[in-house]
């Protein structure tokens, strides 16, 4: 993440400066956008710094597992802020067009296209790392498992932006130079900002509804209600599941039981068999055997 950070900076200086050199408008907000990123990239690494530096500080009462989701919904709102300044001054540049140096602004966008290419590249290596021994992970088998790092995905999300503004200049530069479409310029980088303000507002949407603790999927749920009642004998009464990190999952749950099962006995089968963290079960005991009245679900 730090490498992809460095890169994106070196990159983004060169092509601000040759942008408003040769007078390109794609270039220019390629690299203006390039500077977003740069400091998303650069809110992403300090997350993980964070999470790893606090992991087992018991301040935290369920880790540090929501820091990550909190830089991706920082990463969503400067994605969204780049596609507008993006969006603006490329209307501006559409309605008085501008003379433009074609080779060095396409030197330049192979350049920051190249560098896109190598931080992704970079990025998706960190995807498959292994986590960190003091980081909490689930290990949910089968469709239930996911890692859904929305930090990472923001970062990753900035460098395909960049990626897509560059494709979007050469193309634009191209056209410019060989059939005289220079308002092509301008209109590839609003194209691009439209795209980008899609990709922002689904990140948005998906760090929120963790921030805002959103119950787990079905399927979560579903898993969780079938180990509490795995004896026969349980019933679920209330069932609380939300993420508290990547792939992190947390459970309030409330069973009722004629038995004479404890807490701990619902606990360790839910942290052993789904990976879910800091489960809280309360048990009520039932006089009734629960074959002989309602279901209580």
């Amino acid at each position: 993440m730090l490498l992809a950070v460095y890169l994106t900076v070196i990159v983004m200086i060169g092509e601000v400066i040759v942008g408003l050199w040769s007078g390109s408008m794609a270039l220019l907000a390629d690299g203006v956008h390039m500077g977003t990123h740069a400091l998303a990239l650069g809110i992403a690494w300090a997350a993980y710094v964070v999470a790893r530096r606090h992991a087992t500080d018991r301040r935290f009462s369920f880790g540090t597992g929501k820091v990550q989701e909190l830089a991706g919904f920082g990463s969503a709102i400067l994605l969204a802020v780049s596609a507008v300044l993006i969006l603006v001054e490329a209307v501006q540049r559409l309605l008085a067009p501008q003379s433009i140096q074609y080779v060095e602004a396409l030197i330049a966008a192979a350049i920051g296209l190249l560098a896109n290419m190598a931080s992704f590249w970079l990025l998706r290596g960190a995807s498959h790392e292994p986590h960190h021994p003091d980081e909490p992970h689930a290990h949910v088998p089968g469709e239930l498992h996911e890692h859904a790092d929305s930090n990472l995905r923001g970062a990753v999300l900035h460098v395909l932006a960049d990626a897509l503004t560059s494709i979007g200049a050469i193309a634009a530069l191209l056209a410019g130079m060989f059939m005289g479409w220079a308002w092509l310029d301008a209109g590839v980088a609003i194209v691009a900002a439209v795209i980008i303000a899609v990709w922002a507002f689904s990140l948005l949407r998906a760090t929120a509804r963790v921030l805002l603790d959103e119950e787990a999927p079905q399927v979560l749920r579903a898993a969780v209600k079938k180990v509490l009642e795995s004896d026969g004998d349980t019933r679920v009464g209330d069932l609380h599941i939300w993420s508290v990190g990547p792939g992190i999952h947390t459970v309030v749950a409330s069973v009722i039981v004629h038995g004479d099962k404890q807490p701990h006995e619902y606990r360790a089968p839910l942290e052993q068999r789904l990976g879910v963290v800091h489960p809280v079960i309360e048990v009520q005991r039932c006089e009734v055997h629960l074959d002989q009245g309602p279901r209580h679900d």
